[in-house]
């Protein structure tokens, strides 16, 4: 049978009456999920490019990332980088600041720029330990014009492990896509919050592993075994 069921009709594959015309179902918005890595940054405090170090198993951080994402079903991906970066493989799609040394959020705008997906999911290339369950999340919780993010007791959000709506990117890139110094995220974000355009995962003592960032040689060395010939950044 198709269309509405009538008073009375009987379904015959399952032998069901159907008492009350049961109305047409608007159709669900189709999500269409992106991802960027955020690799572009100067790494002035690791004194060398963190992207291209290596952590645990011997894989490199952008790697790492690109992989999480790629696992987490995510086929259209972007690597934020810097033109001076020439270690990039031929075959990995990127993204470049339209202003350089403006922060992720530049990063984020070239992806939302590059993309026509619904989403872009956001991973910073200095947050090795975020894992893909995290990535998972972000997706299953996502509807069409929101973000997803994750929030601290103390209202500190989480910006570059989130999900971010195309449409934000756009409204953002329109507003100060060329600014060398653009809003910081944090304030963007509690402004969505406030208009309830956001869902917050709330994080505690669990999620802490995940989200401690690889910004010196002191924090590389907690975690990684280095590649053989390798050595860590003095």
């Amino acid at each position: 049978m198709t269309g509405s069921r009538s008073i009375g009709a009987v379904d015959r594959a399952t032998g069901f009456n159907f008492p009350l015309r049961l109305p047409r179902m608007s159709p669900i918005p189709e999500l269409r999920f992106e991802g960027v890595v955020l690799a572009a940054g100067r790494s002035l405090r690791m004194r060398t490019d963190k992207a291209n170090l290596a952590w645990a198993d011997g894989e490199r951080l952008w790697q790492r990332q690109w992989r999480i994402l790629g696992e987490a079903g995510i086929a259209r991906r972007w690597l934020s980088v810097r033109a001076d970066q020439a270690w990039v493989p031929a075959d990995v799609a990127v993204v470049r600041d339209a202003v350089p040394d403006a922060g992720p959020l530049a990063g984020m705008l070239a992806a939302g720029a590059a993309g026509d997906g619904t989403h872009v999911v956001v991973l910073a290339v200095d947050l090795p330990e975020v894992s893909v369950e995290w990535v998972r999340g972000l997706m299953t919780r996502a509807k069409p014009g929101a973000g997803v993010v994750g929030r601290w007791a103390d209202g500190t959000y989480e910006p570059l492990a989130a999900l971010y709506p195309r449409g934000w990117l756009e409204e953002w890139r329109a507003a100060f896509g060329g600014a060398a110094h653009p809003p910081g995220l944090q304030a963007l974000l509690r402004t969505r919050a406030g208009a309830g355009s956001v869902a917050i995962i709330p994080l505690g003592a669990e999620h802490k592993g995940w989200f401690r960032n690889a910004n010196t040689p002191d924090d590389l060395r907690l975690s990684t075994k280095l590649p053989p010939g390798e050595s860590s950044p003095d």
